[in-house]
């Protein structure tokens, strides 16, 4: 039995993805003097990456979503002074 037999099955399928994700770095591990140690390095990259990714969009949709509260607010005011 291998050890990612043994990983809890709601974290098997994330596993299973990050070590797929992490294969297209393949060649530059495979030349790296510890192999198993750059891989996880790769690996941290790229859930570094998606970190970054997610933290764009989160930043974008929060500004979105306080100028669409600034105009909602501001239409508001302007009914009621009427």
């Amino acid at each position: 039995m291998k050890w990612r037999d043994k990983v809890d099955p709601i974290l098997k399928h994330h596993l299973e993805k990050e070590i797929q994700e992490s294969n297209s770095c393949k060649k530059a591990y495979i030349s790296a003097k510890d192999p198993g140690k750059a891989q996880l390095w790769c690996a941290i990259a790229n859930l570094s990456k998606k970190i970054f990714d997610l933290n764009l969009k989160v930043s974008y949709l929060e500004g979105v979503l306080k100028d669409s509260l600034k105009k909602t607010s501001k239409r508001k005011f302007k009914k009621e002074k009427k």
